[in-house]
């Protein structure tokens, strides 16, 4: 009987499609997974595509650059479009920004025709992250701190694969503009499902009315500069720093050859990301029985120490840099749980903020980590990271004290 009740039935005759809420919750599971893989492509290939056209370094980072600036954009955008068209809308918006991005990426050879086709590409992503873990936020509010986990593995997992396949591909003799091409292979089936995605009709009656309740100076005020939402743009501008900090610098880190692992630093980097994606899986399990604020305590506490213990203890501690992934895994979607579990305010918009402050994070993190290092060795740059997640250690504090500590 239950069984029944589920399932999910398509009719090709006329498309009929009942049970909005689970194809939803597909449609999340696929906008995450489709973010992790085409969100690593662009470090995978730009060394190809430098070498092709022809351009210079700083020219590959002005092209990276514009996916970043992408991503911003969409955060902003699409928290909008949650608000005022659901999520199925906001689904189907992105999946035609990363199909016009993907391939008009992979046809161009101008500068402004690649940054324009990247920053297509970074509004999809942002738009796809954003979305697909606000649907878990509105239909699990129960148990989106685990749920929010096992999605973002689902991110890793991607992330971890898409490396795998531009090296297969390029074992075959594709070029690069032929790995941007295959991922159109994965594009449209994906876009053509959230096409077919039926919006369950309560939720788009909760979203209109969420949107039509408030006058355009309280959306516009009142639900984000509020001292709780505050702290937790704060902690995720500091986590993202963190993260694409040591994403970034963690292979210079082991390849500088004073902590004993230099021949296996690019191994390190992807202990890394396996350490991220098996950490959410793991903490999916026990972050909402531990409670959400100690779960976020626990782990930026324990990726800071191991940061620490990695650079100034023994050689063979060094190591748990990158161990430290695992800790840092669980942070960025418990504390995504939080903000969505505070009362008031427009669900979309907020964690549209959200999502921008942490974009600006991860810009800005590597390069301020990246000075540091210039100035003071790359050891102490990697220290900074480790000073950004204790940062989110004190922040948890804060949201302890504030009136709606029961989300935790």
């Amino acid at each position: 009987m239950m069984a029944k009740k589920i399932k999910i039935k398509i009719k090709i005759s006329g498309i009929k499609i009942t049970n909005g809420k689970y194809m939803l919750t597909i449609g999340s599971v696929l906008s995450l997974f489709v973010f992790g893989l085409f969100d690593s492509l662009k470090g995978s290939t730009i060394s190809a595509l430098l070498g092709e056209i022809g351009f210079s370094y700083s020219l590959g980072g002005v092209i990276v650059m514009g996916q970043y600036a992408g991503y911003f954009a969409a955060t902003f955008l699409a928290g909008r479009m949650l608000d005022c068209f659901g999520h199925k809308m906001t689904l189907v918006f992105a999946g035609i920004c990363m199909l016009a991005g993907v391939m008009g990426y992979a046809a161009s050879s101008a500068i402004l025709l690649l940054l324009l086709s990247i920053f297509l590409i970074g509004m999809g992503l942002g738009t796809l992250e954003l979305s697909g873990s606000n649907i878990i936020t509105v239909y699990y509010p129960e148990k989106k701190g685990r749920y929010l986990n096992i999605l973002t593995a689902v991110a890793g997992i991607g992330a971890i694969l898409s490396p795998m396949a531009v090296s297969a591909l390029f074992g075959e003799g594709f070029s690069w503009r032929m790995v941007y091409y295959s991922g159109v292979l994965v594009l449209f089936p994906v876009t053509f499902y959230f096409i077919l995605i039926k919006s369950p009709a309560a939720s788009r009656n909760e979203q209109t009315g969420n949107f039509t309740k408030k006058s355009v100076a309280e959306r516009a005020l009142t639900p984000l500069f509020r001292n709780d939402f505050l702290t937790m743009y704060i902690a995720n501008f500091l986590y993202m720093a963190a993260e694409m900090g040591i994403a970034t610098w963690i292979a210079e880190f082991y390849a500088a050859g004073t902590s004993g692992f230099a021949e296996n630093s690019a191994k390190c980097l992807s202990l890394f990301y396996i350490g991220m994606t098996l950490g959410r899986i793991i903490g999916s399990i026990f972050v909402d029985r531990l409670g959400r604020r100690s779960s976020i305590l626990f782990a930026s506490a324990a990726a800071s120490a191991c940061i620490l213990a990695g650079i100034f203890g023994p050689s063979a501690l060094s190591i748990c840099v990158a161990v430290s992934g695992a800790f840092c895994s669980i942070i960025f979607p418990t504390a995504t749980a939080v903000i969505s579990g505070f009362p008031e305010g427009d669900s979309g918009r907020i964690q549209g903020f959200y999502f921008a402050c942490g974009g600006l994070g991860g810009m800005f993190g590597p390069w301020i980590m990246g000075i540091v290092s210039d100035c003071c060795g790359i050891k102490w740059g990697m220290v900074l990271g480790s000073v950004f997640l204790a940062a989110i250690s004190g922040l948890c504090f804060r949201i302890s004290e504030q009136n709606h500590c029961h989300t935790f």
